[in-house]
């Protein structure tokens, strides 16, 4: 049981950092960045939607444990490509990349989560 509280706590987190960074990336906040990265400005808007979609998604997913599937893997992914970008593509330093790779951790770790005591007890 100790364990799905844990869960629960690690999707409210998921869901209340992405939505506050997926709206933030929407707003153009971040168009430095994705120009920096050398990527096309509509990817600011991508890049936000899929944060803000993952978000809702982590959180219902409290509820719904398919959502929560899905949408780490969303945001899971997202963060890999965060961080090859700042590693690979723009030569940052690592520790530029922790955050992210942090992220895509919790999220593919809500996937894992979700697939073996929810999905695979179906």
């Amino acid at each position: 049981m100790s364990i799905l509280i844990l869960i629960d706590i690690i999707q409210v987190v998921l869901f209340v950092f992405f939505l506050m960074t997926g709206t933030k990336i929407m707003s153009g906040k971040l168009a430095d960045e994705f120009k920096r990265f050398g990527f096309p400005s509509f990817f600011n808007f991508l890049t936000g939607f899929f944060e803000i979609i993952g978000a809702i998604g982590i959180l219902i997913g409290i509820w719904i444990p398919i959502s929560a599937l899905l949408a780490g893997l969303l945001l899971g992914c997202t963060m890999l490509v965060a961080a090859f970008t700042l590693i690979v593509l723009v030569r940052d330093p690592f520790k530029k990349a922790v955050p992210a790779l942090i992220l895509c951790v919790l999220s593919l770790g809500i996937v894992i989560y979700h697939t073996i005591y929810n999905i695979g007890a179906l």
